[in-house]
């Protein structure tokens, strides 16, 4: 477990917290530590004593032993017979409960298909959820590198299109909270018009970012009453989606994007008087 990690859940317990619409937030202490501890887990390579627990969350051991019998009584952690602790089989159950209960991933699942073969490149549909992208289902492409990216896994909202046209099609006040997050020396406005940009030409493009690989293109979909619920994208090595082959794709993404919103029951508004003229 890393010290940024330890820091951010010190900052949990110390800090107010806000949600991305700038809503105070009161978090409950102990539930908090039980989910941090279950993402020590996740972070682990192999199960972990309660001491090792310890050590990675920054709980004291009393604490520690306190939440891992509670949760293992619940099933969401399990013990071997070294008295270590590793993820329980009621998270896959709960995990696959809330995936077959999502109609999202099964309608995009053909649209995604109809990308990756079209364009050779991995596609996927993500949401905003806090401070990331969720992503929710995945076609690889069959010439795919491999990437730290896979349904239930989220990427940051920084150096990827999927993460710009999220933010960009979210509420006004969300937009003012991410231009204000943004690292020292950045500027609110920049920030602010560079996601007016992404609104009006309705799409999002990242190339090769610092220390990425990867390009990306990305564009919103809308459900039944007209909101944007999240962005369908697709994304593989720069040296192949180079900047013209971003701008072809771009065209194919979009139309796909308009039939998924149109799946999930989107009516497109028709200006009544371009029809008429």
């Amino acid at each position: 477990m890393s010290a940024g990690s330890n820091a951010g859940r010190m900052a949990i317990e110390t800090l107010a917290l806000q949600d991305g619409e700038g809503r105070r937030l009161r978090p409950v202490k102990s539930l908090v530590r039980a989910i941090d501890l279950l993402d020590a887990l996740v972070e682990a390579a192999e199960p972990l004593g309660v001491t090792d627990l310890a050590a990675a969350t920054g709980f004291s051991k009393t604490a520690t032993y306190n939440l891992v019998t509670t949760l293992e009584t619940r099933g969401l952690i399990r013990r071997d017979g070294d008295n270590r602790y590793g993820l329980g089989w009621r998270l896959l159950e709960l995990g696959e409960y809330v995936r077959t209960r999502s109609s999202l991933g099964e309608t995009a699942r053909p649209h995604l298909e109809a990308l990756t073969d079209l364009a050779g490149e991995t596609s996927f549909v993500g949401i905003l959820d806090g401070e990331s992208v969720l992503c929710l289902e995945m076609v690889d492409s069959r010439r795919s590198v491999p990437m730290d990216l896979a349904p239930g896994r989220r990427i940051g909202l920084e150096a990827n299109a999927a993460g710009e046209v999220l933010v960009a099609f979210a509420s006004p006040r969300r937009r003012r909270r991410y231009a204000q997050g943004r690292p020292r020396g950045a500027n609110d406005a920049d920030v602010i018009a560079r996601l007016e940009r992404v609104r009006r030409a309705g799409h999002a493009t990242a190339q090769n970012g610092p220390g990425s690989i990867w390009a990306s293109v990305a564009v919103p979909f809308r459900d039944d009453s007209g909101d944007v619920v999240g962005t369908i994208a697709l994304i593989g090595p720069g040296t192949r989606l180079t900047e013209g082959r971003l701008r072809e794709l771009t065209a194919v993404l979009e139309e796909e994007a308009l039939d998924l919103s149109g799946a999930l029951g989107f009516v497109p508004k028709i200006d009544v008087r371009s029809s008429s003229a």
